[in-house]
């Protein structure tokens, strides 16, 4: 399999297929395909019915994957401007992708997901999905706005907006936790909610929340 980014303000990922080498993606982010690439439907196992139907129902993610089957060429996009990242990933390497970033991965890297929660304050941050993918494999993912990556060292920290995160090492921890703004009580009322990032491991972060509205 071969990707291929398409730049552009609203960038593409060109998958190339052997004949019978699949890949995987969330359903409806199909930009094109060649009418000799195959598709069909990959259910999600992790967390069984169960597990599957509460992610889409609180997180909005698709029940199923749609699976592209080669010879030939299918286009992936994101509704929206960022960067497009390509990443193999090692032999056992583990990946945690925020939820509506994954464009493809390889049908041999396995799938699971696994929930952030939140701060549980009322109508405060109430938590968010991440895609854990293991390698070894091929994965392209989208980062809305500009993509910036660094290393942490063990137990380096990190703080950021929850909808900044793009992606991190399953080594990586990521908890929620209220920032106050300043002290006393009204410090703590008006909390702003957060990411807490610890190392060690890989993180990206993108500069700008898929889930706000932008004008």
């Amino acid at each position: 399999m071969q990707l291929e980014t398409l730049k552009g303000i609203v960038p593409a990922c060109l998958a190339t297929l052997a004949p019978q080498e699949s890949i995987y993606c969330e359903h409806g982010i199909m930009l094109y395909k060649d009418s000799t690439v195959g598709v069909g439907r990959k259910t999600i196992q992790s967390g069984g019915t169960f597990g599957a139907v509460k992610r889409s129902t609180v997180g909005g993610i698709p029940f199923f994957l749609a699976e592209f089957t080669g010879p030939g060429s299918v286009a992936f996009s994101r509704d929206g401007v960022g960067e497009i990242r390509d990443i193999t990933l090692a032999p056992g390497e583990v990946l945690d992708v925020a939820e509506g970033s994954l464009l493809c991965a390889e049908n041999r890297i396995p799938y699971d997901m696994f929930y952030v929660s939140g701060t549980h304050r009322p109508g405060r941050m109430v938590g968010f999905w991440m895609d854990r993918l293991t390698g070894p494999g091929s994965i392209a993912l989208h980062g809305f706005g500009n993509v910036i990556s660094m290393t942490l060292a063990p137990q380096e920290k990190v703080t950021c907006d929850y909808g900044a995160l793009l992606f991190k090492s399953g080594s990586v921890q990521a908890k929620s936790l209220n920032l106050p703004f300043g002290g006393g009580l009204l410090g703590h009322l008006e909390a702003y909610e957060v990411l807490e990032l610890i190392g060690p491991g890989k993180v990206a972060l993108q500069s700008i929340d898929p889930k706000k509205p932008h004008t």
